[in-house]
Formats: C-alpha cells, structure tokens, sequence
C-alpha cells in the first residue's frame, strides 16, 4: 500500500508539472464573445495573423473558471484522458491510473493537494511547499517561462476548428512544438520530443469557459484522510 501511494505521488506531481502552464491568476470572468458556437477558424480577423506572441499568451488572464478534457500520448502506450477543471487557483484531475479511478484536488492558495481514490473512500494529503514556484502562479510568470527560450513563430494552423498561432522552442530537455488558440491564448497542443523517449503529445478537447460550483473542488463527506510524514 505505501510503494503504491508513493508512485501515485509521482504520478501526480509529474500531471501537475504537465498542466502547470495552464493555472491561471485571472480576476475577471472571460465570456465567450458573439459566435462562439459558429466555426472557430475564422473568428480572427487578418490583423490576428501578426499580432505578437506575447499578446496572445496575455489573454489568459481573464480565463477565471474553465474545464477540458486532457488527452496525453507518450511513444509505445495507450492515449490516457484526463478530466481538468480550473478555476482561479484550484484545480481538479480526475482520470483512471493502472485500472483505478483516481480524482486529484490541489489548492494554490493553501499549498495543499489530494489524492483521493473514489473506490476505497479514501484520499492522502500532500503538502506543496514550494507550489507557487513551481507552478507559477501567473499568466506573467508562464509567459515569461515560454519566451526565456526564445521561441520562433513557424506560422498559423487550423486545429480543431481553432485558429492557432504555432510555436517552437528548445528547452534543457526537449524540442517543444505549441499550437496556441489565438483567441484565448491557451495551448490546445503540445509535441515534447526528446532523443531517448521519443515525441509525447499533449491535447486540450471539450474546452468549457463556464463557472465551476466551487465544491467540485471539494473532498466528499466522510473522506479518510492521511497524511505523509514528509
């Protein structure tokens, strides 16, 4: 049980290291404008196509609440979905690891995360003392994560019916290739590729801007609770 818990603790800090660049600071709420549910790729007008980069990932800041569907692909393995939900400095994970189900909570403000494991009803606290840090807690700070590697515009792209602006950069690790929705400034996919393991794919789908109940964000009654000694 406790080999186990512990490569769950992995599995989550690894997660949260993945969808890091997507915890947001906003204080307003961003509604979809007028023709949200008409065709995305053509929503952005010709003087879109050279606006700046770092315009594009400034318009996170207003995205206050919001829920997707997270798709990972690594080389040699099953595509694994997970479901996100975001809002200001929650955040909730919930997907099925090694044939269990498994929902992870994780609280910006208060440093805390939890594992919990719907079936045995129980969930194990994590302190993140240094969460801020790695996570960031900006659109500032992940704006200026990205343009430290001095990424190149390779052009604009259509995908998913979202209209993209395509980035490339080279970080210490790996050759990351972005396609970022113009529109909202997200990064609705992202290629990591390294010599040794290859090319992993991450993928936003079923984007939805509308305000979470804040206790999606909560542990159920009745929950036990444990607790790490580190």
């Amino acid at each position: 049980m406790k080999t186990r818990n512990i490569v769950i603790i992995i599995v989550l800090l690894v997660l949260i290291g993945i969808g890091a660049w997507f915890l947001l600071g906003g204080q307003e709420w961003l509604t979809p404008t007028d023709g949200e549910g008409e065709e995305e790729g053509v929503e952005e007008g010709e003087e879109e196509e050279t606006e700046l980069l770092t315009d594009i990932l400034a318009k996170t800041v207003g995205i206050a609440s919001f829920k997707y569907d997270m798709v990972a692909t690594t080389p040699g393995q099953a595509a694994v979905t997970m479901k996100m939900w975001r809002k200001g400095m929650k955040m909730k994970m919930e997907g099925t690891f090694e044939g269990q189900n498994m929902v992870y909570l994780v609280d910006m403000d208060t440093e805390v995360a939890y594992m919990y494991v719907p079936a045995e009803n129980t969930a194990i606290k994590i302190g993140l003392g240094t969460v801020q840090e790695t996570v960031g807690d900006s659109p500032a700070e992940q704006s200026e994560f990205i343009m430290k590697y001095d990424p190149v515009v390779v052009g604009t792209e259509i995908l998913d019916g979202k209209s993209c602006l395509v980035i490339e950069y080279t970080t210490e690790t790996a050759d990351v290739k972005m396609w970022l929705w113009k529109r909202y400034g997200l990064p609705i996919k992202t290629e990591s590729t390294t010599e040794i393991e290859g090319t992993s794919v991450i993928e936003l789908k079923n984007i939805d801007f509308s305000n979470i109940p804040d206790n999606i964000f909560e542990l159920p009654a009745g929950v036990q609770i444990m607790e790490l000694p580190f």
